[in-house]
This record gives C-alpha cells, sequence and structure tokens, in this order.
C-alpha cells in the first residue's frame, strides 16, 4: 500500500527536510515535489536536493510540471509562453493566449527539456499532470471558448481529418483534440522511458468535451507508461463524494489492470473544512473499494499555507487526512 501527499511552496532544504521526516514518521511512503518553470530556471539544483532528503526520509518522490506553459495543472504561472507567445494556443475566437500548445514543436521540445530535468534530478516517478487545453476562466475570456487554432492544428486537423477546422467544437474537433493530446502524452513518456524514468499520468475525472477525454484507453495503452491516475475532488467538480469517487477510482483499476500497469487515486485535501471529514474517509474506503492501493492527497498539511485553496481549519483537516490514510495522525518529530 501507497500512501502519497503533494508538497509546494518551500525551497530551504532544512524545513524541507524536517517536513519530510514528519511525513515519514505519519506513515506515508511517498511525495510529490511540484516543480514549476520558475523551479526549472532559478531552482533546478536545489529540486535535486529536495528529492534527495525526501529520499534519505524513506519516501518515493514523484515530481509534477506544476502549471508548465499552462498545460498542465497547478497554480503556478507560465514564463516560457510570455517569453514566446508564438508556442501559444489559439481560442475560437481568434485570440491568443498564453498557454502552450501540444501542437507546436518548439514548445513540446520544452516539455521534454523540463522531463530530462526532472529525471536528473532523481524522482522516481515524473508526474504528468492535467495534460490538458487551456481552461478559458483563466484567461478571463468567456468558458464557451476554446483551443486550439492556431496554424500547427489547422494543419493537423487538415492532414487527418480533411478540410479546415471549424470555428465550433463539432465532434470531429473533439476527437482530433483529444489524438492531440494523447500524441503529447505519447511523446513525454516515451522520452522519460528512453532515459531510464517512470511516468505517472493524471487525468482529470471529466469525459466530455471541451476539459475532458472521453476515452482513456489511448493513454492507459502507452509504451512506457508506469502508473494511471486521476484526482476525483468532489468538490472541484461540484459531485457527491458517492458515486463520482468510486467510479473513477474503478475506471483507472480497470484499465490499469488491463495494462499491467499501476493505478493512482488522489484523494480532495483543500477547499475543505472540518466539517467534511466523513466525506475524506468515504473518499478513501471507496478508492480502496474499488481495488486502489496507490492513494495521494493534496496536499501537505491540507494546503493550509495557500490561502487561495480556501481550507478552513487545515490543521484539523490534515489530521482527518492521516488518520484516513495512514490510520491516525502521528506527533510530529522533534525539531520538526
Amino acid at each position: 500500500m501507497a500512501i502519497g501527499v503533494s508538497y509546494f511552496g518551500n525551497r530551504i532544504l532544512r524545513h524541507v527536510a524536517a517536513d519530510m521526516d514528519d511525513l515519514a514518521a505519519r506513515g506515508f511512503t511517498g511525495v510529490l515535489h511540484t516543480f514549476s518553470e520558475n523551479d526549472f530556471f532559478y531552482y533546478r539544483a536545489q529540486i535535486a536536493e529536495i528529492v534527495r532528503v525526501s529520499h534519505d526520509a524513506g519516501l518515493t518522490v514523484q515530481l509534477a510540471p506544476w502549471g508548465l506553459g499552462h498545460a498542465f495543472g497547478g497554480e503556478a504561472e507560465s514564463l516560457v509562453t510570455a517569453q514566446r507567445p508564438e508556442i501559444g494556443q489559439v481560442l475560437s475566437d481568434g485570440r491568443r493566449i498564453g498557454a502552450g500548445c501540444p501542437s507546436n514543436r518548439d514548445f513540446r521540445a520544452f516539455v521534454r527539456r523540463w522531463g530530462s530535468a526532472a529525471v536528473e534530478a532523481g524522482a522516481d516517478s515524473v508526474f504528468w499532470d492535467e495534460p490538458h487545453w487551456a481552461a478559458p476562466e483563466r484567461f478571463a475570456v468567456a468558458p464557451d471558448r476554446w483551443g486550439c487554432r492556431c496554424g500547427h492544428c489547422r494543419r493537423a486537423f487538415a492532414e487527418q481529418v480533411g478540410g479546415d477546422m471549424p470555428d465550433t467544437l463539432t465532434a470531429e474537433v473533439a476527437a482530433f483534440r483529444a489524438a492531440v493530446l494523447v500524441g503529447f502524452v505519447r511523446e513525454l513518456v516515451a522520452d522519460v522511458h528512453a532515459q531510464g524514468g517512470a511516468s505517472t499520468v493524471c487525468l482529470l475525472p471529466v469525459t466530455e468535451a471541451p476539459r475532458g477525454m472521453g476515452d482513456w484507453e489511448p493513454v492507459a495503452a502507452l509504451p512506457g507508461l508506469a502508473t494511471l491516475a486521476t484526482d476525483p475532488y468532489w468538490q472541484v467538480f461540484d459531485q457527491p463524494v458517492e458515486p463520482f469517487v468510486s467510479a473513477f477510482a474503478d475506471r483507472v483499476r480497470r484499465l490499469a489492470d488491463a495494462h499491467g500497469i499501476g493505478a493512482q487515486i488522489w484523494i480532495q485535501g483543500f477547499g475543505l473544512g472540518p466539517q467534511d471529514a466523513d466525506d475524506i474517509r468515504t473518499a478513501v474506503a471507496s478508492a480502496r473499494a474499488a481495488g486502489v492501493e496507490d492513494l495521494w492527497t493534496w496536499g501537505y498539511e491540507a494546503c493550509g499555507h495557500m490561502p487561495a485553496l480556501g481550507t478552513r481549519e487545515p490543521q484539523r483537516v490534515w489530521a482527518v487526512l492521516c488518520e484516513a490514510l495512514a490510520g491516525g495522525p502521528r506527533d510530529r518529530p522533534a525539531g520538526g
């Protein structure tokens, strides 16, 4: 049984080391460190040290491209799309935005360089977190806008589907967008695998266009993929904890079993309050009942250090998460 948690917002090594010891003492077996563009450009050597002290604490380590190019999950901002707007997506209304386009070869090359850095830093797994097309709300545009209709996408659509890409989200366009994301992730997973690394792909728990991918089978079947994951955060998606968590845990486990890979489920640990304790316990129990034993939560101390995530009384929420996942809160090591 694997139990992990995300960790972000701290790059001072002695404090990271104390927190990693805290996690191990609480019964956690793994940690996910965010590795944003800011980290890539300014903290790259420190990320390797953070991986080292995490390993010293006995934890396995995943590294995630937090907000990288606004093509992956996370609250971090993107520098590369500001410096190179030509690699950005073009929305259905013709507006170019600061989110890297998965069809753009230069953007793909940048993400591969990030992946190489994650492998070099010593990650046990590269965690490709929620690869997605641009979320309109991130760029203060109408929610019915979608991407991408840049020159790269339109040329690829003409070659693969035929004709000019419509400016409405037809079934053909939705299928094309899903295929582009699969191809994007295929390239990243293959590149990491060629370097001797492992990859986890975490898909958004959405199956409808424009945000979701209806068929997860092509991702589960990717050569070199080690683990398929999803993060059914019930309150984020305004769903009851049941059957939302069970349905996606079952989907991931069945696909993982069919392709001989691992299955991983993320439990919501932010934006909650003590009144949500029963939902947290239900989510954990539901994932395990579906046969998934690799459970992670976002994030350390219920993300109480990031007010924008909206956790109420984070220490109480964190205690519930520790109890549900690892069997009970434990005392923090002396000096931590």
